[in-house]
């Protein structure tokens, strides 16, 4: 269940159109509506490298899931346009009344969540790439179950992650020239060659948005003594940068003195993961000096210019 597009900008321009043409796909299984905004040939993908899909497979999708969720409602949560690429957070719900993916109608609601990533040629879309939860809708209709899961305890879980050492970063974006950002210990190396990065954002962060509009975030690994800099970014104030001292990085995103390091980050793709976007993306600037990182351990942080290292 996927779903694109809104916008509230010029009736007559490209955004509206799409709009008006997915709402009537989507919401009122009015398919052939697609064929004002879809090129002839149109390509649509489950991620960059997920099997293609036609324009006339597209719509016959669509009129499936419309067969089984027949109030099948969709609700565009974000979007960003930039040049011919446009980005689109999207939810779609509905009750399962009629055999889905070879499972009986169960009479539940289903609630799925994603994103979806067009390119344009012109006034029409010539490709799609969409990401979603696929597990969200398995679970929800029972075609896998998470009993096994249940005898995990969440809070022992939780004391298993707070073994794990990690470094403090904040993650910021230019937000049409507000800048924004929020503490995010779960980032990674991805690769050194492309060099390539990841950061996971929880959906219900006020920062969320921000960043998924963008096309490139700044990731600041935070110096042991900036430890009043990680409280006021893991904080839900509304200007963190107010008292500090910052400077646009080279592609546009906040950069904080004082870091220990430093990296600016071209969005190559969002994927929903739970309750949280994965966002994966190339690195396009970087320094560092060799001030001693902040480290974060069982709730707590930690200087290690304190520690001596271990012989190996």
């Amino acid at each position: 269940m996927s779903s694109m597009l809104e916008h509230t900008i010029d009736a007559t321009g490209r955004p509206a159109r799409l709009r008006t043409a997915w709402d009537a796909a989507w919401n009122r299984g009015e398919v052939d509506a697609l064929d004002a905004v879809l090129s002839p040939g149109y390509v649509r993908r489950r991620g960059p490298a997920g099997t293609a899909q036609n324009r006339a497979g597209f719509k016959e999708s669509i009129s499936a899931v419309r067969a089984a969720f027949p109030d099948l409602h969709t609700e565009i949560e974000d979007l960003v346009e930039d040049g011919d690429r446009l980005a689109i957070r999207w939810r779609s719900t509905g009750r399962h009344t009629d055999t889905f993916l070879g499972v009986p109608p169960t009479g539940r609601p289903v609630e799925v969540s994603g994103a979806t990533f067009a390119r344009f040629d012109g006034d029409t879309v010539t490709e799609e790439s969409v990401t979603f939860d696929s597990r969200q809708l398995l679970e929800a209709l029972g075609i896998i179950t998470t009993a096994h899961e249940a005898a995990v305890d969440p809070d022992l879980v939780k004391g298993v992650h707070r073994k794990f050492i990690t470094g403090v970063t904040v993650v910021t974006t230019d937000d049409g020239g507000t800048p924004k950002g929020l503490a995010v210990n779960a980032f990674s190396s991805i690769s050194l060659d492309p060099p390539m990065v990841l950061v996971c954002v929880q959906r219900s962060s006020s920062t969320h948005p921000a960043l998924h509009r963008a096309t490139h975030i700044g990731i600041n690994i935070l110096a042991a003594d900036q430890l009043d800099v990680a409280k006021v970014f893991a904080s839900k104030g509304t200007d963190k940068f107010a008292a500090l001292d910052w400077a646009p990085g080279e592609h546009g995103a906040p950069l904080l003195d004082g870091s220990a390091a430093q990296l600016e980050v071209e969005i190559g793709e969002r994927l929903e993961a739970g309750s949280h976007t994965v966002f994966t993306g190339r690195v396009v600037s970087a320094r560092h000096d060799d001030r001693a990182p902040l480290v974060y351990s069982g709730g707590g942080f930690f200087d290690i210019s304190q520690t001596a290292p271990l012989p190996w």
